[in-house]
């Protein structure tokens, strides 16, 4: 593992309001929502079986709440560092995220703050979908060491 395979430091005195995460942007494909399936074992048939989601009357099988949870986490912890911490997180699950499109994870800082003597930075977090647009609009509250 070579130096660059690590996530530089993050200072809550070097983050602005409005600073925007770098975005990850996935290709949800059906290898990768076998390995999920797989790795959660969540064996809800909704979830790997396309015809018994056509016959739930959803048109596509689609990635579950802990894959969500996965990637919106991802997000955070690529950008936070290794003595970040995130302190709370919570979104709404409005659309599907299926197989053959394509989701990118999002975030935007929104407040700075300091509460029992922790720095920290509030978020807009997000999933938007190729097909669908909007999924996933979230918060969380991450914090970061200071200089």
């Amino acid at each position: 593992m070579s130096d660059t395979d690590f996530v530089a430091e993050r200072y809550w005195d070097d983050v602005q309001v409005g600073d925007c995460l770098p975005e990850i942007t996935l290709a949800l494909d059906s290898t990768a929502m076998v390995l999920q399936v797989s790795g959660s074992q969540d064996w809800s048939r909704i979830h790997h079986d396309i015809d018994y989601a056509k016959d739930s009357g959803i048109p596509n099988i689609f990635y579950n709440t802990g894959w969500t949870t996965a990637l919106l986490g991802r997000l955070m912890t690529d950008w936070i560092g290794p003595s970040g911490w995130v302190e709370n997180m919570g979104f709404q699950m409005r659309g599907m995220n299926p197989q053959g499109s394509e989701v990118t994870a999002s975030g935007k800082v929104v407040e700075k703050r300091f509460e029992d003597g922790r720095a920290l930075v509030d978020l807009e977090i997000n999933l938007v979908n190729s097909e669908y647009g909007p999924t996933t609009p979230g918060k969380a509250t991450i914090r970061l060491p200071r200089k």
